[in-house]
């Protein structure tokens, strides 16, 4: 079993035939993080291949799979908000507003 944040690591284990069991949300220095639990040998392997650094892979494959683990990563992150009472999802507030002295 293999648990990580690490999107392109969660990717290439996808890549490699591992099964995404789980995605949990947790803290971390304010922010809310995704975190992805892959199992089969193949994500332990590919764990091992990408810290080692001999890796190869076809580009637009690895690129479906982080594609897809952002999606459930934000899909989790917004469930949680959503559950805690937060303002999950709608940011468009943030930074909206003209400075005091620019009225016109």
């Amino acid at each position: 079993m293999l648990q990580t944040d690490d999107l392109f690591l969660g990717g290439l284990a996808l890549l490699r035939g591992g099964q995404l069991m789980d995605v949990k949300v947790r803290g971390t220095n304010g922010r809310r993080v995704a975190i992805f639990t892959i199992t089969g040998s193949a994500a332990l392997a590919a764990e091992t291949d990408y810290y080692g650094g001999s890796t190869l892979v076809d580009l637009q494959m690895l690129k479906l799979q982080v594609r897809r683990l952002k999606d459930r990563g934000f899909d989790a992150i917004r469930e949680e908000e959503k559950g805690a009472g937060h303002e999950g999802g709608h940011r468009a507030h943030q930074g909206g507003e003209r400075p005091r002295g620019d009225r016109r």
